[in-house]
């Protein structure tokens, strides 16, 4: 099992890659990465968030093939003044990584976005948000560290054989274009809402590396929602949903948040927070229900703090997958780091912006 497991999860990984995005348990770490409405959807001046993702590490760690990676860096800003009054824009940059395998089969993403927050009342507690963005791809794989049945010798692989098949680049480059809405309000002092929707890969970029020009990354349908209110004291709830769509790819994950306030007068401050998620996956939208149907992937466990703009999370995937007898459970993990900040002699003057 330990020579085979490899090997599987390569393949899953490359047919993944080909047609569906890397996911990440803490999406809200990655705003830009999750809608572009999100752009300049903070309160502060300026927002900058690291997020990293190993998987499998443990499984591999006796094997040559390295732990699956994904990483993802931006930074965004919002202005004091839209079009009308208590508007605001965002823009942004974020980068993107991701390899997996013994393969080093992945891409390099680098990608700018803009967002217009609208005002929908006179106290700017109701907003709606429209996105944009664009990103360059660089996909990429190391052809030397692949083995074909040709290189069997009869006794050994032999790397000296030839490999008898037509590779053509190990690397070349596509962009796209992407799009979303998210509305938000504040209800009252620690009760929010939200809710968003956005499409990734609008113009559909050609993705083989034999320059088969019909073979086309799907486009990824998003949407997301939360709801933050008071329980008592100093504790606040916030449970929320992502499902994603992509080919035939169907993802929905459900979680809440628990958060203590340091300060209660400070609802948007500093606190530290616990949480779990559910993560299910479906296949095949065309197939018949049974093979369609949704089934549990991964329990997500998840912690982080707040603290003088700085946010720290940490994340656990536990695998519930029939992929348990090889994985013993043991998933993915995910630490991720914000920082938000305010101009001292311009400090955010219009509008309010949810936490997520």
């Amino acid at each position: 099992m330990k020579k085979v497991l490899p090997i599987i999860l390569i393949l899953v990984a490359m047919l993944k890659a080909s047609a569906q995005d890397p996911h990440f348990s803490q999406f809200y770490m990655s705003p830009l990465y999750l809608n572009p409405a999100m752009t300049g959807a903070f309160d502060g001046n300026y927002r900058i968030t690291g997020l990293f993702r190993g998987q499998w590490g443990s499984i591999l760690r006796d094997e040559q093939t390295p732990m699956y990676r994904t990483y993802t860096f931006s930074a965004d800003f919002r202005t004091n003044k839209g079009f009308g009054k208590g508007d605001a824009f965002g823009f942004g940059a974020n980068f993107i990584g991701d390899q997996a395998g013994e393969s080093k089969f992945g891409y390099n993403v680098g990608g700018l976005a803009l967002a217009y927050h609208k005002s929908l009342n006179q106290r700017n507690t109701n907003y709606l948000a429209i996105g944009f963005s664009s990103q360059i791809f660089q996909q990429t794989i190391d052809f030397s560290h692949l083995q074909f049945g040709s290189q069997w010798d009869g006794s050994a692989y032999n790397s000296l054989l030839p490999t008898n098949e037509f590779l053509v680049d190990n690397k070349f480059m596509y962009w796209d274009i992407n799009a979303g809405l998210m509305w938000y309000m504040k209800i009252s002092k620690r009760t929010s809402v939200y809710v968003g929707g956005s499409v990734y890969h609008l113009n559909r970029p050609a993705i083989s590396f034999l320059g088969d020009k019909n073979v086309k990354l799907n486009m990824k349908i998003v949407g997301h929602g939360g709801i933050r209110f008071p329980l008592k004291g100093r504790f606040d709830m916030q449970p929320k949903f992502i499902v994603m769509s992509q080919g035939q790819s169907l993802e929905l994950i459900l979680a809440t948040d628990f958060r203590i306030l340091f300060e209660e007068r400070y609802p948007d401050g500093d606190h530290f927070k616990v949480g779990a998620m559910f993560r299910m996956v479906g296949g095949d939208p065309n197939a018949p229900w049974r093979d369609k149907r949704m089934v549990g992937e991964s329990v997500v466990l998840n912690a982080g703090v707040v603290w003088r703009g700085i946010e720290l999370g940490v994340a656990y995937d536990i695998n519930v997958s029939q992929l348990i007898s090889g994985s013993k459970s043991q998933g993915g993990f995910e630490v991720g780091l914000a920082y938000i900040g305010k101009w001292k002699k311009r400090g955010p003057q219009t509008i309010y912006c949810p936490r997520f």
